[in-house]
């Protein structure tokens, strides 16, 4: 009973101090926000008491909505911790849901993170950010449309706020937004434990590095599905249209793995476990890879003729089918013939280097920035993509299956990565890395080459955990 105490203690402690803060002028509004900001307020003094209710009906999330509360009164304290009744009721119940959270909760690790989680969102999403210039005299709250986009706001941020306070902090808010992040935080949270939950159980029986090596793909590759939670900030200004889609698809995976890993845990095959266990050949498949892989240069001559390599879209389309139709038909030619090779550690690291340079060349800048105004070393470059297929399929002959899916979930999760960094790069710097794009494009195509391949990393990700944490048991 004490612990229920606490928490409607802790919710009446935040909801005086804002209310004292009002009444006292702390806080001034602009036309038309009030209401905004009362909902906000009352929604995130319901935290605590929502926990009762998790606590008791929904254990799933469980301290959840009390590390949204710990994030919302951080937040809270950053912004007003010049005035001090207010700072001070705050940190008390800072402090009574620090207290609670660490003596009831037996995943701290994991709560821990999501609270880190969403400060990093704001923060790396610019709606949190730090204004030394400035110098108010009180805490000042307006509408988003005066701070994000002059010209129109994305649905998104359709009736959001600002919040800028005196310490120089400036916290742009919207209630879509902040649901996207929330959700896609607790799927982050529960897909993390749940890959970490299946290897343990996994390897009592059976530890070896390629599950380790396994589990820790698995990981990144489903945070990286949730890094796109920062994408509508990003897309403020220029990109709303296509960020939505993207939000979209990241939501459906990571609902996609949440529950296809309780499958697992269940011992359900699915899809996953069908595909794994399909022995079959199929000579057609192979004539047909060879077939796409001669029709390639015809495919590519054409596009070149009509000067479309100066299109980011086929331009790395033109990098990854190359390399992907040359890896399957070069792997199931040396199948048919029996090609079998022994590689040293040493020389297979060699080689992953070289596939990692082959295919991340394409990228170069003073590569990049002559390749596509030029179709003949445009067209040349296409080798490097055949030639990484093929060393690849050389490395992965002597590998089982359970090898190869950890090689493909890397492979898939690599390009993810690159647009992100792309995205990033150009938003915080503000800079072209490539001097025939716009830093628009660069945008453009970092956001819909990170929904395309979003879903093969998918894919490769949920093959991989079926393989290396289910085959294993039997």
């Amino acid at each position: 009973m004490t612990r229920w105490f606490n928490l409607v203690a802790m919710s009446l402690l935040f909801l005086i101090s804002i209310l004292i803060e009002i009444q006292e002028s702390v806080i001034i509004f602009s036309s038309g926000v009030h209401y905004s900001f009362y909902a906000i307020i009352i929604l995130i003094s319901l935290m605590p008491i929502i926990e009762i209710l998790f606590n008791r009906y929904l254990k799933t999330l469980r301290f959840y909505a009390i590390s949204i509360f710990i994030l919302a009164l951080v937040l809270s304290i950053l912004i007003d911790f010049e005035y001090f009744i207010g700072t001070a009721l705050q940190i008390v119940a800072l402090v009574m849901a620090l207290k609670y959270a660490v003596e009831n909760d037996r995943l701290k690790k994991y709560h821990f993170a999501y609270v880190v989680y969403g400060f990093l969102m704001l923060i790396l999403s610019s709606l949190l950010r730090f204004l030394p210039s400035q110098n108010l005299p009180n805490i000042l709250i307006f509408n988003i449309g005066d701070d994000i986009n002059v010209s129109g706001v994305p649905a998104f941020f359709s009736n959001g706020i600002v919040i800028a306070s005196f310490r120089y902090f400036v916290f742009s808010f919207s209630f879509q937004y902040m649901i996207i992040i929330l959700i896609l935080g607790f799927f982050l949270m529960e897909n993390a434990r749940g890959i970490i939950r299946i290897s343990n159980l996994e390897s009592r029986s059976q530890s070896n590095i390629l599950n380790l090596t396994s589990m820790s793909f698995s990981v990144f590759s489903c945070q990286c599905e949730t890094v796109t939670s920062i994408i509508p900030a990003i897309g403020a200004e220029i990109l709303g249209l296509i960020s939505i889609p993207i939000i979209i698809e990241s939501l459906i995976l990571s609902v996609g793995t949440f529950i296809y890993l309780h499958m697992v845990e269940r011992g359900r095959d699915g899809i996953f476990g069908k595909m794994w266990n399909n022995n079959n050949h199929n000579m057609k498949v192979l004539v047909l890879a060879i077939i796409i892989m001669v029709a390639s240069p015809i495919i590519i001559s054409t596009g070149v003729y009509f000067n479309l390599q100066i299109n980011l879209l086929f331009y790395f389309g033109t990098n990854i089918g190359l390399f992907a139709v040359s890896s399957f038909v070069f792997l199931n030619f040396f199948k048919v013939m029996g090609f079998q090779v022994r590689i040293s550690a040493l020389i297979y690291s060699v080689l992953s280097a070289c596939i990692l340079l082959l295919m991340v060349i394409w990228y170069f800048p003073f590569l990049l920035d002559r390749t596509v105004t030029n179709g003949l070393l445009f067209s040349l470059m296409g080798i490097s993509s055949i030639v990484s297929g093929l060393i690849l399929s050389v490395m992965i002959m002597p590998i089982d299956k359970r090898g190869r899916s950890v090689i493909y979930e890397y492979i898939t999760g690599m390009f993810p990565i690159i647009f992100v960094v792309i995205l990033y790069f150009t938003v915080i710097t503000s800079s072209q890395i490539w001097n025939v794009f716009t830093i628009t494009d660069q945008l453009e195509f970092a956001l819909i080459l990170l929904g395309v391949t979003l879903p093969f990393m998918w894919f490769a990700t949920n093959y991989s955990i079926y393989g290396n944490y289910f085959m294993s048991k039997r």
